[in-house]
């Protein structure tokens, strides 16, 4: 599957192993804020990370900033 992340540079994807998922299911459905470890591909400028391993970051370790409009 694919679970994509952004931040103030844009949108990238982050693969993630069927096995991985089924691991770390409940903390990618409901945490809101994903620590995504892996391997980053850029393929023709397409930028993907190959997700080893997904943790929650919890909502302490962002920082309080005000929504972007990155339109």
């Amino acid at each position: 599957m694919f679970v994509s992340v952004e931040d103030e540079t844009g949108i990238a994807n982050a693969i993630v192993r069927a096995e991985l998922f089924e691991r770390r299911r409940l903390v990618i459905n409901q945490e809101p804020v994903l620590r995504i470890a892996g391997r980053l591909q850029n393929e023709s400028g397409v930028i993907h990370v190959r997700a080893e391993e997904i943790t929650a970051l919890g909502l302490a370790g962002v920082p309080a900033v005000e929504s972007h409009d990155f339109h």
